[in-house]
């Protein structure tokens, strides 16, 4: 849909005015038809009334009658046209002069009592085309009336001149007054034209700025309930206008409704999104100055609290690197002393039984310790990545095949739903992923069984691989440390399996995220650039 030009504020068409005469001409052929058709009636009912010989007078009046009705309906028809309507507007105020002057005729010329059908003749002709339709009923209505009391047969009555003067002075009072008017009126309905355009040009534009802006709007009223969101509203929340106006925004927008006059909240949209809304919220003021409602302006803050946390782990690991290798060094050293020495002694003979298990003990757990270091190496100082063209689902499955096999999935059902998704990636370093999110959720369920689900695709935003389990769940104060270095939950975990996954996965230029809740399992979800999108090594 195209966008209304705001340039300047919208004016009445120029048709306006035909329009608006031809409104008023169809106005005053239906007032023209009720007044001949009450005279009818008054007629008709006289003459019941009188008899035959009324009758035979009231048979004038009755083709003046019947004249009426056939030029309203040539009105009437021509009026549908459209055309010519300034002429036809002349003609109607002609046909006026000339039905009152008709009806004054049959009825006693000076006499009459129907001399007020010319003042109606021209208030018509003011209301049609104002001081111009005015003066020429005006000027027919003297003239036809001075014609009629003038060319009477018989003797003049003595107060003639009075009766021409003070009729001819009623219509010309009338014609000024009702041009007076007319132009009044004519001025006021421009006024009012022109401030109803400026109100749609101010409305368009109010409208069209508020739902232009980036940032959410919604608006409440005194009872906290919805009366308006815009476009950018409608696309974080999921909802539309329709669905949510007049309902309460406590059961929509909970934080809006009971949050402070400012801060951040967590949201879940009509489409199943987690969002974290920044919010800032102020009342609305009415013209009297006491508050009518409130609105709130929001913004989706997902993403940037999302890229806040991967820096600050960013910085975290590029911390612990710095130290990583000269840790490793002071620990390996006197670590082969240790393990040298253990090998010794234990090799030296003499010892009794108690002796060698303590030592296979201490040798054991220099091996773990050796173990530990080493992984923390790999973690602190990783390999350059080696990119190539691969399918995430056929190494999955590789993957798959190897971990059925591992003690740790011994009671785990595993279940795969993997279709094709090319990526340029390391292909050893995200089977280290894979493994290392396979083994954690095996580890979740605590040999207790359970399954595992599988799934790999590929979309317009890249590639999406999750890992789901029926474990007991993550507790909502652990999320935000999960990929830290060395937190763990379990009574063995080093803590380094989901740090690393962070870091291979941020080496990729993807993302790793995690949903939980307790008692509901876990969902791991990592989501990679596409592989014409890949980054690429320098």
């Amino acid at each position: 849909m195209a966008e209304p030009d705001l340039g300047a504020p919208p004016r009445a068409p120029a048709g306006a005015a035909e329009a608006g005469l031809q409104r008023k001409l169809v106005w005053l052929t239906l007032f023209r038809l009720v007044t001949i058709t009450v005279l009818l009636a008054g007629i008709a009912v006289t003459t019941w009334q009188a008899g035959q010989e009324m009758g035979a007078a009231a048979a004038p009046l009755y083709g003046i009658i019947l004249f009426t009705y056939a030029a309203s309906i040539v009105s009437a028809l021509l009026l549908r046209g459209g055309r010519g309507l300034t002429a036809l507007a002349f003609g109607q105020i002609g046909l006026d002069v000339a039905l009152a002057a008709a009806v004054v005729a049959v009825t006693g010329r000076s006499e009459s009592v129907f001399v007020f059908l010319f003042s109606i003749a021209v208030v018509n002709g003011a209301i049609l085309l104002f001081a111009r339709g005015a003066a020429v009923a005006v000027v027919g209505a003297v003239a036809v009336y001075l014609a009629l009391v003038l060319g009477a047969p018989g003797p003049r009555p003595a107060s003639l001149a009075t009766v021409l003067f003070a009729h001819g002075a009623a219509f010309l009072a009338t014609g000024a007054l009702a041009s007076y008017l007319a132009g009044q009126l004519r001025r006021a309905g421009e006024r009012l034209a022109e401030s109803e355009s400026d109100l749609a040009f101010v409305t368009a534009l109010h409208e069209s700025i508020v739902q232009s802006v980036s940032s959410g709007l919604v608006t409440l009223d005194g009872a906290g309930r919805i009366t308006f969101l815009n476009r950018a509203a409608e696309h974080m929340t999921g909802w539309r206008l329709e669905e949510v106006r007049g309902r309460p925004a406590g059961t929509r927008l909970d934080a809006f409704a009971t949050g402070g006059r400012r801060g951040e909240a967590d949201f879940e949209s009509a489409r199943g999104q987690r969002l974290r809304l920044g919010y800032t919220r102020f009342p609305l003021m009415g013209r009297d100055g006491r508050e009518m409602g409130s609105a709130v302006i929001f913004q989706d803050l997902t993403e940037m609290r999302a890229m806040e946390e991967r820096v600050r782990r960013s910085e975290q690991l590029a911390e612990m690197g710095r130290v990583a290798a000269g840790l490793a060094h002071e620990l390996r050293n006197p670590l082969a002393s240790v393990t040298g020495s253990v090998e010794l002694l234990k090799g030296g003979g003499g010892l009794a039984g108690e002796e060698r298990r303590l030592l296979d003990i201490v040798l054991r757990e220099a091996e773990r310790l050796d173990q530990l270091v080493t992984r923390f190496l790999e973690w602190s100082r990783p390999a350059p990545l080696r990119r190539e063209a691969t399918d995430l689902a056929r190494l999955l499955e590789e993957t798959l095949t190897v971990f059925r096999n591992d003690p740790a999935a011994a009671r785990v059902l595993l279940e795969a739903d993997l279709r094709p998704a090319a990526v340029a990636c390391d292909p050893d370093q995200m089977r280290q992923v894979f493994w290392n999110l396979l083994a954690n959720a095996a580890q979740a369920m605590d040999g207790s069984g359970g399954r595992i689900r599988v799934s790999c695709d590929a979309g317009a935003g890249g590639v999406r691989v999750e890992v789901a389990d029926d474990g007991p769940g993550i507790d909502p104060s652990d999320l935000h440390r999960l990929f830290e270095p060395f937190f763990t939950t379990k009574r063995d975990g080093t803590g380094l399996g989901l740090a690393t996954v962070q870091r291979i996965v941020d080496a990729h230029g993807g993302t790793v995220a995690v949903e939980s809740a307790p008692g509901r399992g876990a969902a791991f979800t990592v989501r990679l650039p596409a592989s014409s999108a890949a980054p690429q090594e320098s």
